[in-house]
């Protein structure tokens, strides 16, 4: 069976480690995983194992054209005001 990409908050905390759903308000608040696909109350598989290769520094970051960032957008998007 394979498994469902769009999941319940429940199933989402299943996934990372059966985590509780106060950890995930948690790390969802610091920016470690997404939180629900907007408009819906269900949680992207792969967009959380996106957002934790990338907090992980599995990931490199990408540029929103679908490439990564060059050096120099790393910085300027790191310094941006």
């Amino acid at each position: 069976m394979t498994q469902q990409r769009l999941q319940t908050k429940e199933g989402i905390c299943a996934y990372l480690g059966d985590i509780s759903p106060t950890t995930y308000d948690k790390w969802q608040s610091r920016g470690l995983v997404p939180g629900p696909v907007r408009g819906t109350n269900r949680y992207d598989l792969r967009a959380h194992d996106l957002a934790l290769d990338r907090a992980s520094g599995l990931a490199e970051p990408v540029h929103a054209i679908g490439r990564p960032r060059s050096a120099l957008e790393e910085f300027e998007a790191g310094h941006a005001h």
